[in-house]
């Protein structure tokens, strides 16, 4: 091999490794290259005043319709029944006749009655006359002394056997009464089993059910240990003070429909149960359209007339660590504006609208409910903020997910130019013998423009956050 042809060789070697030095050289200068330093700007939050406000709280449990008033028709003579003048599922009247029992035997008792008494009232009025006569002789010493006590015998009898035909009386027309089975209050009737012509008696049982629905009483029950809570000032047993008089009862049927009319508590019971451990009550309620039935399950809400005021925050606004609760407000940084700090709070009761304070805050203080996450981290203290409008912090989230998606859509385009770059210098290695050509390494651009790519992502982020 003559030595130009080995010149020639080394040559042909030297040359490409120039070139890939200068390209690393040139790719390491570029990384120690400082980067331009992003500023944060102030992160948008919106402020909540801590006001005191009524602790809207309901105790809900389970209760049962009851009908006012009920009532089991029974006969109370003997006899076919002649009529029956309702409909099953009539409304009545007081005082209609339902049931008539053939009266024409208790007629006539009634007479015979009548005829006794008046037999009675006579022989009285005889026994009185002979009484009087017979005391004038013994007064004048002409009529012994057992004449005047045989009369006066006779006539204890006659007014006994008086008062003995006048009970037969009262009972003979109780029984012609009897024989009309009427309503004892105004209501609605049940179905009966008697038809016409049937025989009735004391023994035959029901004959009809009348049921009084307007108004209802819904029986329910309440734990001891609710009462003894509400007792020690818990607003949020429904019952504060333990105070009937500051309950209104509400119920709700089928689940989801609220009744319309209010009731009013009409019992409470004076002793716990000792078998459930719980306080019985009653509520009447309205019912002029029948739309409560007796049996009817429900779900009775006891509602505060009067509910006690708590110091209340937004929920939102609460955040915890290690079992701890706190809030986010805001604290002067001189001349640089606003920034984030921390206060430890107690809190009390949860309620529909938001949590009870007990310690930390007081009335008038402004705390951040809108703004505590910012690219997806919650907000730290000492961070620079600024307060904005609740609507203008609304209209940044969907920005601040957009610019999370840039960032994804970012990451795979660096994948990509990344594998296509290893792909190219591994055929520049495997073509010693090709052609060679001058460029910087994809790889190096690729990961410089990424670099600011993410770079500028973030800041977008940081600066329409929420």
């Amino acid at each position: 091999m003559s030595a130009q042809t080995v010149i020639k060789r080394f040559v042909f070697v030297l040359i490409p490794l120039i070139i890939v030095g200068g390209a690393a050289a040139i790719i390491g200068l570029d990384i120690m290259r400082p980067q331009p330093r992003t500023v944060q700007p102030p992160q948008r939050v919106v402020l909540a005043e801590v006001k005191t406000a009524p602790a809207n709280s309901t105790l809900s449990v389970i209760g049962m319709v009851e009908a006012d008033m009920t009532v089991d028709l029974r006969a109370r003579v003997s006899g076919f029944l002649r009529s029956r003048s309702f409909k099953e599922g009539d409304k009545v009247t007081e005082g209609q006749v339902l049931f008539q029992i053939e009266p024409e035997q208790y007629k006539a008792a009634l007479s015979a009655a009548q005829a006794d008494v008046s037999s009675a009232t006579a022989q009285l009025d005889r026994a009185s006359l002979e009484f009087n006569r017979i005391r004038d002789l013994y007064n004048k010493r002409s009529s012994p002394k057992s004449d005047l006590d045989n009369a006066s015998a006779t006539l204890d009898v006659a007014r006994a056997t008086l008062q003995s035909a006048l009970a037969r009386l009262e009972q003979a027309e109780l029984n012609l009464e009897y024989t009309s089975v009427k309503a004892p209050f105004a209501g609605t009737i049940s179905d009966t089993p008697f038809s016409e012509g049937s025989l009735l008696s004391p023994e035959s049982g029901v004959l009809a059910r009348v049921v009084k629905a307007d108004p209802v009483m819904v029986t329910f029950s309440v734990s001891d240990k609710v009462m003894a809570s509400a007792r020690l000032g818990d607003p949020r047993s429904g019952l504060p003070g333990a105070k009937v008089s500051n309950l209104s009862p509400r119920i709700v049927i089928n689940g989801k429909d609220l009744y319309p009319q209010t009731g009013e508590i009409a019992y409470m019971a004076p002793e716990v149960d000792r078998q459930t451990d719980t306080i019985k009550f009653k509520a009447r309620f309205p019912n002029p359209d029948g739309v409560l039935a007796s049996g009817q399950s429900v779900m009775v809400n006891l509602v505060p007339l009067k509910p006690a005021n708590v110091l209340m925050i937004p929920k939102n606004a609460v955040m915890t660590a290690q079992g701890a609760s706190y809030v986010y407000t805001t604290a002067s940084d001189g001349a640089n504006g606003l920034i984030s700090e921390t206060r430890p709070i107690k809190l009390g009761f949860e309620y529909e609208e938001g949590y009870e304070v007990l310690e930390g805050l007081a009335a008038g203080d402004k705390i951040i409910s809108l703004g505590l996450m910012s690219g997806g981290a919650r907000l730290r203290p000492g961070v620079p903020v600024v307060v904005a409008e609740p609507e203008a912090t609304a209209q940044s989230q969907p920005e601040q997910s957009q610019a999370k998606a840039g960032q994804a859509e970012a990451g795979q385009t660096k994948t990509a130019e990344d594998n296509a770059a290893q792909a190219e210098t591994a055929e520049d290695k495997a073509g010693q013998n090709g052609a060679i050509e001058d460029k910087a390494p994809p790889a190096a651009d690729s990961g410089s423009s990424n670099r600011t790519g993410l770079g500028g992502g973030q800041a977008g982020d940081k600066a329409k956050v929420s």
